[in-house]
């Protein structure tokens, strides 16, 4: 193999890897997390669970909905093994419900757009949570913040002491 040879294969490798950065760099993310936190609502301070949706891309995003869930049956093996047979898809919550915060008069200040490296934030005071938690199986919550263009990202399962 000829010097030519080499060049332009590393130029046909270095051109490809550009491209898809530049695609990926392009795609909107959004990160999900809950925590434990405290703050002040109406002069005095609360805990609960924080919800922190990010931005880590570099383009605009618009959040139109934020919602809980919490699962309300123990899911078997066999139960997924079906479902995933009957409707050709892997069942990532299929026992989880969804739970709109402005059920229990909360306000979650929705929709906003979160510009490039911001993050939007609020606590859910624990009252709320354990009413949201009063029909569940465990103690756990997951949110999902759905985009404008209803594009669902998920949090990680959440532990509720």
């Amino acid at each position: 193999m000829k010097f030519p040879d080499i060049l332009a294969i590393y130029a046909a490798c270095l051109s490809t890897i550009v491209f898809i950065w530049n695609v990926s760099r392009t795609i909107p993310r959004i990160k999900v997390r809950l925590t434990f936190g405290m703050d002040e609502i109406d002069g005095e301070y609360k805990h609960g669970v924080y919800v922190s949706v990010q931005n880590p891309s570099s383009k605009v995003v618009h959040l139109s909905n934020i919602l809980i869930l919490y699962p309300y049956k123990n899911t078997i093996f066999f139960d997924l093994i079906r479902h995933a047979f009957k409707y050709r898809r892997i069942p990532f919550n299929e026992s989880w419900v969804p739970s709109s915060l402005s059920l229990y008069g909360f306000d979650d200040k929705l929709p906003v757009s979160l510009d490039p490296g911001k993050s939007h934030n609020f606590l859910i005071p624990q009252d709320v949570v354990d009413e949201i938690l009063k029909n569940s199986v465990r103690h756990e919550l997951k949110a999902v913040v759905q985009d404008q263009l209803w594009r669902n990202r998920y949090s990680r399962t959440f532990k509720v002491n």
